[in-house]
């Protein structure tokens, strides 16, 4: 048998050894190297089996075995005193295969291969059942050289060539419009239509045959074939299914097909491009009736009947014209980021009823908190667009902590929610505090203007230094107009959700990329290192012409991290701090809620946030914290609440890895070179002996509030044991909200005396109920000011009662 098994086959070259497998070999796919076996198998005398196969989740082949159509053994699956018509065992156990790997460049590697047969091999003459498909499809293929003039034939029969427009496939190899080898698409269905156009030209129909996706669902690789590809027949036997619902054999076999596959840069690349045919082709006259042909003429005569610039969504005009030429000029691209700005019909809507719910929990809630504020918009209908609300204990919070102030619109990004905002930011102890609540149901410029100036109303006039939102132009043009002064920042987390979505197919395409753009995003501190970073991440990844990154590198001292780390921003580089109960609210946003509902379910969102910080104030007069026997350290501890020391002890255990490698001195300013162990960076600290003030290169302070680690190395070289108070800033400490109402909250005292008395209700009301409802949150407090209170009333009465009745009517 081992004779028969190594039979040369017929050769002009008897030493040509190039059509037998051998281990390390490589293909392009797992069929390519089925088609070299089966070739191998044809010459030597068996027939061949697909036999084993591993998948990844992805549904990506990863190990596959083709064995010889005798291995195994078979017989019958019942009993064989039950079966009429035994089964010949023809099957020898045969251990002749072929086994193929995945490479990590995605080609398949042949890691064994066994050759000898346990059998009788039989002739090349013999049409076995694996070289049958092999042979048919390949049978018209051979005479490819008439196909031309048999074509031509078709033609004159269809009426002659004045009457239809004819590309043969040898003529269009080099067109334009015809496929190529290392052709590149924006998407996979880009490259079906590219093919399709291709195949009306020629004559023959398309079909979208295999995909292959990750387990996020991104497609990785993707077979067109031409729609006589493969063989078909009735799934039933024919004997059972009636003549006239015979299934006619149409398919030949046909191998013509394109591959593409994803690459690096996240576009699909032509890999594999077959162009011949074993059929004839349809008269470029009658190719518009092919099933793919009919789709495609379909769908754009329905787009451009029912797009109207007028009154279409921008959505559907973006989809639509994104996938057109310059046919339309009539129509303008919007960008997807537009979508929700309607400035004349309103897409969200209340629900009937909710107006009402609504302004009956706000008056409820002005009866139980004086100091409660809300505001509704309407527009030209009387129709309410847009509402504010806050309560007096979030005005405090914002007196103390609106340094920094998130504008959250992400709640809207899920198109089944409530238009929900929020203004929030951080207290002393870290914990996300919110400032103030809205709806808004009108998208626009003016809405946003509104929003944030009656924001500005309710904080009695301040606004934040800085303030964090979405990647929205809506919203940066409000705030330059409303709130000049306020420095606007666009948060790093959705410039990257962002990302996911516009280099979606980047991301996908390669495992580094990820790791690339966070690194711009967030870790390049300085102005040269960002740019140098950017640029090799656009040249590595082939991203140059990429239309996107361009804009968001136009735009980059809006949120890269090294334009913006002299502002201060609390340690907020983003708006996606309500993680933690962002869940409970998109449950209650859902419109099929009711409104009334998600507003208790917010307020008590509210009072526990206030229970977790009164919680954290008891923790932090009560604890005791155990520390290093360090002066710098003690001191801290006694200052900072327990969050921001442990911030701040993580920096000083820091410091002590950190290494000095020179330092100079000019009059009294010291400066010293510092770098940390896990960063091999070289950070520049200075320090002026004459004032104390300390600056280092890596903006920590300005951007926290807290000392670096390489400030606190240079003031233990030279013998600075404790650190300089102004340097504690009041916001992170245990009293932040401890002293003068007028220093802490910025209240305003430069007001005349002599002013009106509108003007001088105006001040106190704002004092009295900022001090209300600091007094409401204990029992104590409330005793104490209602005591007060009334002392207070008969003083200003005396006043009154002394002063003359004339100056009594000043107004």
């Amino acid at each position: 048998m081992a004779e028969l098994a190594e039979r040369n086959p017929p050769s002009e070259d008897a030493d040509d050894t190039s059509w037998v497998p051998r281990v390390d070999m490589e293909f392009k796919s797992d069929e390519a190297a089925y088609q070299f076996y089966n070739n191998y198998a044809k010459v030597v005398g068996f027939s061949v089996r697909k036999a084993w196969i591993n998948r990844r989740a992805s549904g990506v082949i990863i190990s596959r075995t083709y064995v010889c159509y005798k291995e195994g053994y078979q017989g019958n699956r019942k009993d064989e005193s039950e079966v009429k018509k035994p089964r010949q065992n023809e099957r020898t156990g045969c251990l002749a295969h072929l086994t193929i790997k995945i490479t990590a460049n995605g080609t398949y590697r042949v890691s064994e291969f066994h050759p000898m047969h346990n059998h009788e091999l039989v002739a090349p003459a013999n049409i076995l059942k694996s070289h049958r498909v092999a042979k048919r499809a390949r049978a018209v293929i051979a005479n490819a050289a008439s196909q031309k003039a048999m074509m031509e034939c078709l033609v004159r029969q269809a009426g002659g060539y004045r009457q239809v427009a004819f590309v043969s496939v040898q003529d269009a190899a080099d067109k334009s419009w015809a496929p190529k080898v290392d052709m590149e698409f924006e998407n996979d269905e880009k490259a079906y239509q590219f093919y399709n156009d291709y195949a009306k030209r020629i004559g023959f129909d398309v079909r979208k045959a295999w995909v292959n996706r990750r387990s996020s669902g991104v497609i990785i690789s993707r077979t067109y074939v031409c729609y006589k590809e493969g063989y078909y027949g009735n799934k039933k036997d024919e004997n059972q299914v009636e003549k006239h619902r015979i299934r006619p054999n149409e398919r030949t076999g046909c191998l013509a097909r394109m591959v593409i596959k994803l690459a690096k840069n996240g576009r699909y690349r032509v890999t594999e491009f077959q162009p011949m045919h074993n059929h004839e082709f349809v008269t470029a006259r009658t190719a518009h009736t092919l099933k793919s042909h009919r789709a495609a003429n379909k769908i754009r005569n329905a787009e451009v009947n029912s797009v109207d610039d007028s009154c279409a969504s921008p959505k559907a005009i973006h989809d639509h014209v994104s996938g057109q030429d310059a046919s339309c000029p009539h129509l303008t691209v919007l960008s997807m980021q537009h979508k929700n700005y309607l400035p004349t019909k309103h897409k969200d809507a209340l629900k009937p009823g909710d107006v009402g719910a609504m302004l009956e929990y706000m008056q409820e809630r002005q009866v139980n908190d004086p100091s409660f504020y809300y505001a509704i918009q309407l527009d030209k209908e009387d129709r309410v667009t847009n509402v504010f609300w806050t309560d007096g204990k979030s005005v405090v919070d914002f007196y103390y902590f609106g340094d920094a102030v998130c504008f959250d619109t992400t709640y809207k990004t899920n198109s089944c929610s409530r238009p929900f905002t929020l203004f929030y930011g951080v207290n002393h102890h870290k914990q996300t505090v919110i400032f103030g609540a809205a709806l808004i149901y009108d998208e626009t410029k003016e809405s946003f203007m509104w929003l944030f100036e009656t924001f500005k109303t309710a904080m009695y006039g301040k606004q934040p230094q800085v303030i964090l939102t979405d990647q929205n132009p809506l919203i940066r043009n409000a705030i330059n107009l409303v709130w000049p002064a306020t420095t606007h920042r666009v948060c790093v987390w959705h410039m990257y959700q962002n990302a996911s979505k516009y280099l979606g197919q980047v991301f996908q395409g390669s495992r580094t990329f990820a790791y690339d753009f966070s690194r711009c995003l967030f870790d390049c501190e300085e102005e040269e290192e960002f740019v140098s970073a950017w640029g090799k991440m656009l040249e590595k990844y082939d991203l140059k012409d990429n239309e996107w990154l361009k804009m968001l590198f136009e735009d980059r001292k809006k949120w890269a991290v090294a334009y913006g780390r002299e502002t201060f921003c609390a340690d907020m580089k983003s708006t996606q701090r309500l993680n933690s109960i962002s869940g409970t609210l998109k449950e209650n946003l859902s419109p099929e809620r009711d409104l009334l509902q998600f507003l208790k379910h917010f307020e008590r969102m509210l009072d526990e946030q206030w229970d977790a910080e009164l919680q954290a104030d008891c923790h932090a007069t009560s604890s005791t914290t155990i520390i290093a026997p360090s002066r710098m350290l003690k001191q801290a501890a006694s200052v900072y609440t327990p969050a921001m020391f442990e911030m701040f002890q993580r920096e000083f255990e820091m410091s002590m890895d950190c290494m000095v490698h020179n330092s100079g001195a000019v009059e009294t300013i010291y400066e010293y070179k510092v770098i940390s162990e896990d960063n091999p960076k070289v950070h520049l600290v200075r320090f002026d002996s004459l004032n104390g003030t300390l600056v280092c290169s890596c903006k920590m302070f300005e951007f926290v509030g807290i000392q670096c680690r390489h400030v606190l190395k240079a003031l233990d070289i030279i013998n600075i044991k404790e650190l300089p108070p102004q340097y504690y800033l009041k916001r992170w400490r245990k009293d932040a909200k401890v002293g003068s109402l007028r220093d802490n909250l910025g209240l305003a005292t430069d007001i005349d005396p002599s002013s009106s008395k509108a003007t001088r209700l105006s001040s106190l009301c704002r004092i009295i109920s900022i001090v209300a409802a600091r007094a409401a949150e204990t029992v104590e407090g409330y005793t104490f000011v209602q005591n007060q209170s009334d002392q207070l009333f008969d003083h200003v009465y005396q006043i009154l009662q002394a002063r003359p009745p004339e100056e009594l009517q000043i107004s």
